[in-house]
């Protein structure tokens, strides 16, 4: 029998200092997130960047943390929902990963076995849409580490970004039309990038192209819902530079209704699971310097989630119908 594994990035295991400065010296202490040698980037992030990130961020979170039952983060709830949702409506054992913090990959791997002892075969489907060497490359990698450290009764399949898959780009775009009505410009919103990175991606081919298999989402998914792309925006946010992908969302937003888009509505293709970039970065934040800078109407679209499309993509992208 089969069994699918959701992996995602992370998220901090409370709402506290102390879990937001972990998960942050977690994730910066990995190499292909930084770019730097292994021993730099865990002493810079744990010892210099979370301590002084943390308390920001923090207060970030506290703005999106679920205030009922269960209180945990929006992030983590919804990959719940959207693991239950597979599994009742596909009978197929699921369960959620994180590459940092909880639930680990080797425990969730665990959980399966735990739900399906004659396991044969272990999908991975990584929350990515797109490659990035830290997002993709990074979970591959730990995966790998433990996987073939000892043998396994099952052997692994990890889905490649599915970008251009059309049950993806229908699943964006049945999400997405309830939002689109009596708008000025739709801003699709993607994570930055460190240019060296994307360069070096880049090099190797389309697989590896972060900055194309974005731009062909867009293509396919305004192709889809007959949207020129004349009344599109490509916007970037959490850059931790300035030599990072631009323009950037937070120091753009603001310029628009000077433009004449009063009335914009932004989606993040980037981000199948809503998160602190979705749910702060564009919900909060970017909405309150766009509505201040003049804009009548800022219209979020929620990430895909746990819904009926998204959970019918990733079974027609998992199985290959």
């Amino acid at each position: 029998m089969k069994g699918i594994l959701l992996i995602n990035v992370g998220t901090p295991a409370a709402c506290t200092k102390k879990d937001v400065q972990k998960f942050i010296g977690d994730m910066l202490s990995d190499p292909l997130v930084t770019g730097k040698p292994e021993l730099i980037s865990g002493f810079i992030a744990k010892n210099i960047i979370a301590p002084i990130s943390s308390r920001k961020s923090l207060e970030k979170y506290k703005q999106i943390w679920r205030k009922e039952e269960p209180i945990i983060s929006p992030f983590l709830y919804f990959m719940w929902k959207l693991a239950q949702s597979l599994e009742e409506r596909k009978n197929i054992p699921v369960e959620i990963a994180m590459r940092y913090g909880e639930p680990g990959i080797e425990q969730a791997l665990k959980n399966l076995e735990k739900k399906c002892p004659m396991l044969h075969e272990v999908i991975v489907f990584p929350l990515y849409p797109h490659y990035t060497q830290s997002t993709t490359q990074t979970t591959i990698d730990k995966i790998g580490r433990f996987f073939y450290k000892h043998p396994h009764p099952y052997r692994l399949k990890i889905v490649e970004p599915y970008f251009d898959h059309p049950a993806f780009i229908n699943a964006l775009a049945k999400n997405a039309v309830p939002y689109l009505t009596d708008i000025d410009k739709l801003v699709f919103s993607y994570h930055s990038l460190p240019v060296d990175q994307v360069e070096t991606a880049w090099k190797k081919g389309r697989e590896f192209d972060y900055v194309y298999q974005l731009k062909e989402t867009n293509r396919l998914f305004c192709e889809k819902l007959k949207i020129e792309t004349q009344y599109t925006l490509l916007l970037y946010t959490s850059q931790r530079g300035s030599n990072w992908l631009k323009p950037f969302l937070d120091t753009n937003i603001s310029d628009l209704p000077k433009l004449g888009w009063k009335k914009i509505a932004v989606i993040a293709p980037g981000f199948p699971v809503d998160n602190l970039e979705t749910l702060y970065d564009i919900d909060i934040r970017a909405r309150k310097l766009f509505m201040k800078a003049g804009g009548e109407q800022f219209t979020f679209v929620p990430s895909l989630n746990d819904s009926d499309e998204f959970v019918e993509a990733i079974w027609k992208i998992t199985t290959g119908i």
